[in-house]
C-alpha cells in the first residue's frame, strides 16, 4: 500500500525561488479561522493546537481561478512528470496555504485531517519556502478514523521539495516556530499510474 513519497528538488533552485517570489507577491490571501473542521479531530490529543491560516485558491470547482495556475502550478506539474514520470489526469483542488507563528511549540500540530474521501486521489504538498513547521503523516486513513493514530513520517519544509500521499490518509501541518512564514501549495489530483510513486518511495 502506498503511504507517502518524498520528492527532493522537485523544482530546481532558480525555479523554486521564482515560485516563492511569485506566490508571495501575487497571491490574494483569504483569512480562515481554522485549518480544518473543528469537529473532526481527536480532542484527546494534547499536541493539537488548531490555527488560523491564510489561503489563496488556485484551482477550484470551476477550474483555474488564479493567475498562479499558469505561472506556478503548470511548471510544478511539468517538473513532476519530467522527474518522476507521474502524469496527472484530473485535478480536484489546488490552493496555497500560509501559516505564521501562533505560540505553538515544535511538539504541536494542527488537527489531522483528510483532503478528500476518495481512494483514487492523491495529495501533494509543495514547499514554497524554507521554514520549520513539519507536515505530519499518520497511519490511519478515513475508514480507520482519527482516534489512536500514530505518526509515521514528519517532513520539514524545504524550498522546492514536495511530499505526495493518499488524499484519504490523515495528515496535518504545523505552524512555524522559528520562521516568520510557512507557505505551501496543496494539490489534490489523480494520476495515470500510481505504481511509479511506489517505486520512487522505495
Amino acid at each position: 500500500m502506498f503511504d507517502y513519497c518524498c520528492l527532493d528538488n522537485l523544482a530546481a533552485p532558480k525555479m523554486a525561488l521564482g515560485i516563492e517570489n511569485r506566490v508571495m507577491s501575487g497571491a490574494h490571501w483569504e483569512y480562515i479561522e481554522s485549518t480544518v473542521d473543528t469537529s473532526s479531530f481527536d480532542k484527546g490529543d494534547s499536541n493539537i493546537i488548531n490555527s488560523q491560516q491564510f489561503v489563496h485558491l488556485i484551482y477550484g470547482d470551476n477550474g483555474p481561478c488564479s493567475m498562479l495556475y499558469g505561472e506556478v502550478v503548470n511548471p510544478i506539474l511539468w517538473s513532476l512528470q519530467d522527474k518522476t514520470g507521474v502524469e496527472v489526469t484530473s485535478i480536484q483542488r489546488i490552493k496555497a496555504n500560509l501559516l505564521t507563528p501562533n505560540g505553538s511549540t515544535v511538539d504541536n500540530y494542527n488537527p489531522p485531517h483528510i483532503d478528500i474521501n476518495k481512494q483514487e486521489y492523491l495529495s501533494m504538498v509543495y514547499y514554497v519556502n524554507d521554514s520549520d513547521g513539519d507536515t505530519r503523516i499518520f497511519d490511519n486513513n478515513v475508514e480507520q478514523g482519527f482516534n489512536n493514530m500514530t505518526m509515521i513520517h514528519s517532513n520539514t519544509p524545504a524550498q522546492g521539495n514536495a511530499i505526495i500521499f493518499p488524499s484519504n490518509r490523515f495528515h496535518c501541518s504545523s505552524n512555524p516556530v522559528q520562521s516568520n512564514v510557512r507557505c505551501i501549495i496543496n494539490f489534490v489530483f489523480t494520476v495515470k499510474d500510481i505504481s511509479i510513486l511506489n517505486k520512487n518511495s522505495e
